[in-house]
């Protein structure tokens, strides 16, 4: 059974935003890659996902797995 979206993510969805929701319907949690913090995000504008480094709070599109 899916998950119902966020409502955050479901009205960045519905308003097209330019702004980045975490990813997976706003169920998205943080994750550790190297001791450091990021977050699987959307943004529904762009049609782009990214990651977003909690500790810095810059926006990486790429991570060096």
């Amino acid at each position: 059974m899916k998950q119902q979206e966020t409502t955050e993510f479901a009205q960045a969805v519905a308003g097209n935003c330019d702004r980045w929701v975490p990813a997976c319907g706003g169920h998205e949690q943080p994750f550790t890659h190297n001791g450091t913090r990021y977050l699987y995000c959307f943004n529904p504008n762009k049609h782009e996902h990214g990651y977003i480094n909690l500790d810095t709070d810059i926006l990486e599109t790429t991570l060096p797995f």
